[in-house]
């Protein structure tokens, strides 16, 4: 929600799932577009936003209002105009949480949440805004503390640290070709 998420006195906005019910969403891209401003005007230059989880669990306290909601496209389009803002603002971009953190009810920085959900299931929802902004050209990919053993060969590890996550799925299979960052 801007610079005031991390530095006092400074402007905050709206969460993400405040603006992922606007009716008109072009107010994205303008708060996109303030919040590059913002960053570049303090020396950011890349801003590790915005956050691209389906939020479809509703015990997930970790990323509730930082969601844009709960529908894959609905994620993906709110996302993708919080990304051309921030790219005309003049910073960089970061999508996170790969591969996705909606659908968790564990805290990732107390303990690993871990998701059992098929390929399939994950490709539908919680990877279908990934994709998407890594189709249009997305900055970064910041990969979260979770284990999907589904993506990384039936190993419990965290996808943080996970070779067949992070070059075998992201990308390889996502073909994505940007900076991968770790939360």
């Amino acid at each position: 929600w801007g610079l005031g998420m991390r530095m006092e006195e400074t402007l905050s906005f709206p969460k993400n799932t405040v603006l992922g019910t606007a009716e008109d969403q072009t107010v994205i891209f303008q708060v996109g577009e303030v919040i590059g401003k913002q960053c570049r005007m303090v020396g950011i230059h890349l801003n590790f936003a915005p956050v691209v989880d389906v939020n479809n669990n509703p015990d997930n306290r970790v990323i509730g209002a930082r969601s844009f909601g709960g529908d894959p496209h609905q994620v993906a389009a709110c996302a993708a105009l919080m990304i051309k803002g921030m790219a005309k603002g003049g910073v960089l971009t970061c999508a996170k949480h790969f591969p996705g953190h909606g659908d968790t009810a564990t805290d990732s920085h107390l303990g690993l949440p871990l998701i059992q959900k098929s390929k399939q299931e994950l490709l539908d929802n919680e990877l279908y805004p990934f994709q998407k902004l890594i189709d249009e050209g997305v900055d970064s990919v910041m990969v979260g503390h979770l284990s999907v053993p589904e993506l990384a060969n039936g190993k419990t590890i965290s996808s943080s640290i996970s070779k067949e996550i992070i070059k075998g799925f992201l990308r390889k299979e996502m073909r994505f070709k940007g900076v991968v960052i770790s939360d």
